[in-house]
């Protein structure tokens, strides 16, 4: 089973600023970090009703939140590219998409994240505005395009601000309908123009500044320069920037940080042909990041030359601090100890003040180990920086290798890793196909405590067994997410995430997934990246975030996707009766509710047959609880709750899991079905006793009648369902109650056949 990641707090080799508590806590996990699949965003109820709303009223419109459920958005980046963006607790993840290799860098910095790829280079800072790369504007600009986008399918168009140098001009994608202003209707076309314009002239690209003689600058929507004006005195740098030599340089960048305060300063800083740029910054001490990025022979992406400034002090105006590119010389890599071939590579650094949450960084995903390159460094004396390394290797025998290697010390000149045997833990991975005829996709990944970490999905496979060779350092844990693919041309499947596990060196390893398939529900294992309550409230509103898929691991949480179809999921809420909520096809809500006590009925039915799953056909689950406003535990330290309100609280709702023994191909041996049910409480919950499981089936279609069942103790009990013919189909009610009054009863229909 997976266990969750360690709660915030010192970390272990990790560097804290002195006196102050807390770990650093990247806000995004870099960009090959994939949890596969489409979903549509949690719904919200309308926020500040008094109390419960009648059924048909305004509280059961869907629309969007924070978090755009489990699987994530799809967002179209304006030059064609597609990246998975996932919301959780405030925090925003980037991703490829499975079997995507293209160069990628993911950037934070002053609170926004910005995925650009190598075409945009030459251009940024020039024509086009950052902006345009801002991930989590896109997500919210463009939800029913990522939809589409994620299906193959043109997104909808994207508004964006223009400026032209006399008459206005035509861009390749974009409807220009004024001046000022446009519509970007083929990222596409416009992406393929930025890449014909740099192999037309790599070098000319970045001293033109523009794909389109006389387009002055490009924004997303009507983006403007922000005046902000801070509390306390700010000085003029200069910041150079020397290119590698003899090299053909696309663009050029630094990452600008307050290493005493990464609030005060964080900036990702565009360097235009004459290789500087002023900017005004407050004093203190400083860590910069360059990033010049060069063309290869053909006009396409050839290397990231990463030069570093550590400990530089700014005391007053007109100073100047130079990078150059051509100290950055080391590479990082791995050897297996058997044959392998690289799939991919991946480099994450972070620059921070060593104390709050959210720094900077700057997140690689490239093809070869020398397209990277960074300068030796030693460790700084002010802030942290932090570098870690990762590559995805495949073995002869179609097994793959996940390696990573992290330095918290500075950087040395030997990037290089050559671990034998015995420093690999092995895993299995086993997956029912249950009607996956476009595939699986496997994905694992390392997850450092401090949450820098990467995740790269493999292309869909038949096979339903799968093999992965980890090596790591003694405190990265792994995370994996598998995704089915039912159909590929309408996009429907699911998938599962799990929480992040230690495996040791030398050790073999079994992970079961989706077996057996009991559906929805709220998952028991902690929620990751960031903590945050799946079902909690406030005085005012009440938020729940379901998963579509559950099985046996309550440590595994996932979700299905639709593709074009709808009507197969529905949630509603009441409160002693009185509808509060009703939402389709998504997998979360807000709703307002009264702070007085009631007690609430949270039902949620997914039809896993209209998407193509031979097993579990349709999950019925509902859950009774008693809330109140002023009950229940507070939300856990470090934790987060989507409620608007203060106080927040987290409902005590029961979990189960219940490891019915259904092979790969969704049968059971005839006779007796044995196993045990396992009965907890949601995450962050003040737990009471367990007081009893009843369990019931039915076959072939008949009424329910009750199975044995018999208490183990500590929330355990054994349930035996009767035999059944030899291909009867059986649907299972398992029922569990508390000493609270709280009641969990889910009915799987069609949950497996009897074997012959």
């Amino acid at each position: 089973m997976m266990r969750p990641l360690a709660p915030a707090g010192s970390v272990p080799g990790r560097r804290g600023r002195p006196g102050a508590a807390g770990a650093i806590r990247l806000a995004a996990l870099s960009a090959a970090m994939l949890a596969a699949g489409s979903g549509a965003g949690p719904a919200v109820a309308a926020p500040g009703h008094p109390g419960p709303a009648p059924a048909g009223s305004a509280a059961t419109a869907a629309a969007g939140t924070d978090r755009a459920g489990r699987a994530g958005t799809v967002v179209q980046l304006p030059t064609g590219e597609r990246v998975r963006v996932r919301r959780s607790a405030g925090r925003t993840r980037v991703s490829r998409l499975p079997g995507d290799h293209s160069p990628l860098s993911v950037v934070t910095a002053g609170g926004h994240v910005y995925a650009v790829p190598p075409e945009a280079r030459p251009y940024l800072g020039g024509a086009l505005d950052l902006s345009l790369f801002d991930v989590a504007a896109l997500a919210s600009r463009g939800h029913p395009a990522a939809a589409l986008a994620s299906r193959g399918r043109p997104a909808a168009a994207l508004a964006v601000s223009l400026r032209f140098t006399g008459t206005r001009r035509a861009v390749p994608g974009v409807q220009v309908e004024s001046a000022t202003r446009g519509e970007l209707r083929s990222p596409a076309a416009f992406g393929a123009a930025l890449r014909a314009a740099i192999r037309r002239d790599p070098a000319g690209a970045r001293a033109a500044g523009t794909p389109v003689p006389g387009l002055r600058r490009m924004a997303l929507g009507t983006a403007t320069a922000t005046t902000v004006r801070p509390h306390f005195p700010m000085h003029t740098l200069t910041v150079r920037l020397t290119p590698p030599a003899g090299q053909t340089v696309l663009g050029m960048a630094v990452l600008v940080t307050d290493a005493d305060d990464s609030r005060a300063y964080s900036r990702y800083l565009p360097i235009g042909t004459d290789d500087y740029a002023k900017i005004s910054v407050p004093a203190g001490h400083y860590l910069m990041v360059g990033n010049a990025v060069t063309a290869d022979a053909s006009g396409g992406f050839g290397a990231e030359y990463l030069p570093i400034a550590a400990d530089y002090a700014v005391t007053g105006d007109d100073q100047t601090v130079t990078l150059d590119a051509n100290r950055a010389t080391a590479t990082a890599g791995f050897t297996t100890p058997d044959d392998s071939t690289l799939v991919s590579v991946g480099m994450d650094v972070a620059v921070t003040d060593g104390v709050h949450e959210a720094p900077p960084g700057i997140a690689y995903s490239y093809a070869a180990e020398d397209q990277v390159l960074v300068q030796p460094t030693a460790r700084p004396v002010h802030g942290v920086l932090e570098l870690d390394a990762y590559e995805h290797r495949t073995g002869a025998a179609g097994d793959d290798y996940h390696l990573t290697a992290e330095w918290l010390h500075g950087v040395p000149a030997d990037l290089h890793r050559a671990p034998g045997r015995g420093e690999f833990a092995t895993v299995l991975d086993t997956v029912p196909g249950d009607g996956s005829a476009g595939g699986v996709s496997y994905g694992r990944g390392p997850v450092y405590p401090d949450l820098r970490g990467a995740m790269e999905i493999d292309p869909p496979v038949t096979a339903t067994r799968h093999v992965d060779h980890l090596y790591g350092p003694a405190d990265v844990r792994w995370v994996a997410s598998v995704y089915r693919t039912v159909d590929a041309a309408t996009g429907t499947g699911d998938g599962m995430d799990s929480t992040p596990e230690r495996y040791r060196a030398g050790h073999r390893y079994r992970v079961g997934w989706f077996a057996p398939a009991l559906g929805s529900g709220f998952a028991a294992g902690t929620p990751f990246p960031h903590p945050y309550a799946v079902a909690c409230r406030t005085a005012g509103q009440l938020s729940l975030s379901l998963a579509g898929e559950l099985d046996a691991d309550p440590d595994h949480a996932g979700w299905v996707s639709a593709g074009d179809r709808t009507g197969y999921e529905r949630v509603t809420v009441t409160a002693d009766g009185t509808p509060v909520a009703d939402v389709a096809d998504s997998d979360g809500l807000t709703a307002a509710v009264p702070a007085a006590a009631h007690r609430y009925r949270i039902e949620q039915t997914l039809h896993r047959s209209a998407l193509g799953f031979r097993t579990a056909g349709t999950v019925h689950t509902v859950y009774t609880v008693a809330s109140a406003a002023d009950a229940g535990a507070p939300l856990p330290a470090g934790w987060t709750c989507d409620a608007a309100g203060a106080d927040p609280t987290v409902l005590p709702l029961l979990a189960l899991t219940a490891p019915l023994p259904v092979s790969a191909d969704g049968t059971v041996p005839a006779g007796p079905v044995r196993f045990v049910v396992t009965v907890r409480h949601l995450p962050g919950v003040t737990a009471v006793p367990a007081t009893g499981v009843t369990a019931a089936t039915s076959i072939a279609g008949g009424g329910y009648r009750p199975a044995p069942v018999t208490a183990l103790g500590h929330g355990r009990y054994r349930v035996t369902l009767p035999a059944a013919g030899s291909g009867t189909v059986v649907s299972v009610r398992l029922t569990a109650t508390d000493a609270a009054g709280s009641t969990l009863t889910r009915t799987i229909t069609d949950a497996y056949r009897v074997g012959r």
